[in-house]
C-alpha cells in the first residue's frame, strides 16, 4: 500500500472504505445492538480494572512494605478512591441516559468525556469476548447520540454540517440535500475520513450530523468528540460496504429538527417528496 505523499508521516490518509479492508466479501448482516450492550461491557471493564489492580497491588505490596510500613495501605486507598470515582461517574451517565436529565451542554459533554476514558478498553474487551465491532460500535454510537441529545440545541443552521459519505444511494443523497437545504443546512459528500476532517476544519461547525457505517462512525467521533458534537446515523449495506449504502431519512430529519433552528419548512417526507 502506497503513502500518500499528502498525508502527514508519510501515512496514506484514510479513504472510503478503509475500515472495510478486512471484508470477506459478503454481505453483512444488520449490526444494530442497543444501547445497553456497551454498558453492559462498561460494568465488564470495571470488573476487570478492579481485578487487576489488586493483583497489582497484591504483587508490589511487600516491596512497598520493606520501602514504608504504611506505603501499601496508601496505595490500596488510593486505587479505591479511584476506582469508586470512575464507577460513580459511570453510573451518572448511565443515570442521565435513563433519565434524560440534566438537559445541560456542559453535562453532555463531560458524560461524553468520561465515556472516552473507557470506550476504547470496552473494545478490547468486545474483542476477547469475540463480540461483533459493528454491533458493538452502533451500541456507542447509539450512547452517543443519546448524550448529545442532551445539551440543548437549537442553533443556527449556517454552525450545522452534513456529512454524507459517496458510497450513499444516488437518490439518496438527493433527498437528504433537499431535506437540509429547506433548513440551510451545508451537505458535503465526502470519500473518507480525511475529506470529512478538512470539511470540518473549513466550516468549523458547532454540530455534525455524521451518516456512514459503524466503523467510519466510530473513527470519526473518536476525532473530534472533544471539539463538536457529533450525530452519528448508520447506513445499512444491503450490497456488502461501500456499495449503494442506505439510511432512515427520517432518522435524518429528526436529527436536523434537534440540532437546527425551527423553521416553517415543511415535512417533506410526509408531503411526499422522497418517496
Amino acid at each position: 500500500m502506497h503513502a500518500d505523499p499528502n498525508s502527514r508521516d508519510g501515512e496514506r490518509s484514510p479513504r472510503l472504505g478503509d475500515e472495510w479492508r478486512d471484508w470477506d466479501g459478503h454481505a453483512t448482516p444488520d449490526a444494530a445492538a442497543p444501547k445497553r450492550l456497551f454498558f453492559a461491557l462498561i460494568v465488564g471493564v470495571l470488573v476487570v480494572t478492579v481485578a487487576a489492580s489488586l493483583l497489582s497491588w497484591y504483587l508490589v505490596a511487600p516491596r512497598l512494605a520493606e520501602w514504608h510500613a504504611a506505603a501499601p495501605t496508601v496505595l490500596l486507598v488510593l486505587l479505591a478512591f479511584l476506582l469508586t470515582a470512575l464507577g460513580v461517574a459511570l453510573a451518572l451517565v448511565a443515570l442521565m441516559l435513563l433519565t434524560g436529565w440534566p438537559r445541560s451542554t456542559r453535562a453532555s459533554s463531560l458524560a461524553r468525556r468520561i465515556l472516552a476514558m473507557v470506550e476504547r478498553r470496552v473494545f478490547w474487551l468486545g474483542r476477547i469476548l469475540s463480540i461483533n465491532k459493528d454491533r458493538l460500535a452502533h451500541a456507542f454510537i447509539r450512547t452517543n447520540n443519546a448524550l448529545v441529545r442532551l445539551a440543548p440545541q437549537g442553533i443556527a443552521p449556517q454552525r450545522a454540517l452534513i456529512l454524507l459519505p459517496r458510497c450513499l444511494r444516488k437518490e439518496q443523497i438527493d433527498q437528504a440535500r433537499t431535506l437540509a437545504s429547506t433548513r440551510g443546512v451545508e451537505v458535503a459528500l465526502v470519500a473518507g475520513g480525511e475529506q470529512a476532517r478538512q470539511r470540518i476544519r473549513e466550516r468549523r461547525p458547532s454540530v455534525v450530523i455524521g451518516v456512514a457505517c459503524e466503523r467510519d462512525l466510530l473513527s470519526g467521533i473518536r476525532d473530534v468528540r472533544h471539539k463538536l458534537s457529533i450525530l452519528g446515523i448508520a447506513n445499512t449495506r444491503p450490497n456488502g460496504p461501500c456499495l449503494d449504502t442506505q439510511i432512515d431519512l427520517t432518522e435524518l430529519e429528526a436529527a436536523l429538527d434537534l440540532c437546527v433552528r425551527p423553521s416553517a419548512a415543511p415535512n417533506l417526507l410526509q408531503s411526499g417528496v422522497g418517496t
